[in-house]
């Protein structure tokens, strides 16, 4: 059977890559006891699959992980018995069994809600009106992206999906709705360099929801699958 776990990451936990993110829970669900799976081969490795790795320094409260069990257990006792294990930092959210036709997480995310804190660091600084208008007037966004090949010039304006921009006292409060995943995929802090330019500033990130494009538009990954 598949369990499904989501689960937040805020703190200093956000410091912790994605690779040793992955272990803390490969030893949690060992320390747990849970009946998860192994891989074949010389090397066996527990089946435990992520959605969408999180850069080092974002915190998030929507991150998924997949645990593919060989014994039948219920959701409400992997939950129980992963809160009794977790470190400080992370939350479990919600656990539930998915389908077994539902399609790997990984494949699935095609984006990515996100809830940015800007602060623009000179002055006169910029205002979220300034912002929401270089977006809405600009053909095109042009930024510098390292890729495989190198770094070469992307225009990230067609992957934005939604954006709200507001003014809190000397900070800039940004809701952000992106393409995300392996196909098609903008880091927030690109999305912030394209409209400030130059200018420097500092930026707190959260990712607030992972979702996939179905027939009705995009659905966030808690409704994709689940067995009720």
């Amino acid at each position: 059977m598949r369990i499904r776990v989501k689960f937040s990451k805020c703190g200093n936990v956000k410091y912790v890559g994605h690779l040793d993110t992955m272990r803390l829970f490969q030893r949690a669900i060992k320390v747990a006891q849970l009946p998860v799976a192994y891989s074949q081969g010389f090397s066996p490795h527990s089946l435990v699959y992520f959605a969408l790795p999180l850069a080092v320094g974002m915190q998030s409260e929507g991150e998924y992980m997949e645990i593919v069990m060989k014994d039948a257990i219920s959701a409400l006792d992997v939950k129980e018995k992963l809160e009794r294990v977790m470190v400080q930092g992370i939350k479990v959210l919600d656990v539930f069994e998915v389908e077994e036709k539902t399609p790997s997480l990984m494949s699935l995310v095609q984006g990515a809600d996100y809830k940015l804190v800007l602060k623009v660091l000179e002055q006169p600084r910029l205002t979220a009106a300034t912002l929401e208008d270089k977006l809405a007037t600009s053909n095109e966004l042009i930024v510098l992206k390292k890729g495989k090949k190198g770094i070469a010039p992307l225009d990230i304006k067609p992957l934005v999906l939604e954006s709200r921009f507001s003014d809190r006292e000397d900070l800039i409060d940004i809701d952000l709705k992106v393409f995300a995943g392996s196909s098609k995929n903008l880091n927030p802090d690109l999305f912030i360099k394209a409209l400030v330019g130059e200018s420097p500033y500092e930026l707190e990130v959260v990712r607030k929801e992972l979702y996939t494009e179905g027939k009705d538009g995009f659905m966030p990954l808690y409704t994709v699958g689940r067995v009720e």
